[in-house]
């Protein structure tokens, strides 16, 4: 979903649409030629980013840089071969990082760069997606990188070759990447403002 669709459109699932339905109205209007058109006014509370704004934009680029090097990182780092590459016990929890390290791109991508107001929906899938799916990413990273120690324990095999030392560097890197996402999000300050653009009355 794009930063400032509306969610009501088509395109948008039917579980979206009921979770953010009560920050929406619909209303009847009648155009000039009698046509009878509903359309979803929104009526819910605005979040803005605090100034200084320019310097808030600064860091979600920040954010977004760190994010889609993550992914070129994360996605190098499930193709090398190295010891515990091909036992899956020790990758489920890597392979299981790519849909929260997907979700964390897709939320930055969707960070109001322009510093435009949000609507909640469009909050809650940039700012709250990216910096969920961050702490996701960090733990997956994190619980890889201890299976793959646990399997070479338990295996007593404590060779590293040259794709080991890169597997064990990436899985710290990715990690590093998405504590820096989380961190630039953690320190962009926003403020809720009412909707004074709706107006029950006038609709």
């Amino acid at each position: 979903m794009g930063l400032f669709d509306n969610p009501l459109e088509k395109g948008q699932n039917l579980s979206d649409r009921k979770k953010y339905i009560d920050d929406f109205e619909l209303v009847e209007t009648t155009d000039e030629k009698g046509r009878v058109r509903k359309r979803a006014v929104y009526k819910g509370v605005w979040t803005v980013l605090r100034p200084p704004v320019k310097t808030a934009q600064y860091k979600l680029w920040g954010a977004l840089g760190m994010a889609a090097a993550l992914a070129v990182v994360y996605v190098r780092m499930l193709l090398l071969t190295h010891l515990t590459s091909g036992q899956l016990l020790a990758m489920v929890p890597l392979l299981i990082g790519l849909f929260p390290g997907m979700y964390l791109l897709m939320g930055a991508l969707s960070l109001p760069f322009r510093g435009r107001p949000m609507r909640r929906d469009q909050y809650m899938h940039s700012f709250i997606r990216a910096s969920r799916s961050a702490v996701a990413v960090i733990v997956c990273a994190a619980a890889g990188l201890i299976a793959s120690i646990i399997y070479r324990a338990v295996n007593g095999d404590w060779s590293f070759f040259q794709e080991d030392r890169l597997f064990i560097i990436l899985c710290l890197v990715s990690a590093a990447l998405a504590s820096g996402v989380l961190s630039l999000l953690r320190t962009v300050e926003v403020a809720e403002r009412p909707n004074e653009t709706y107006n029950k009355n006038a609709i």
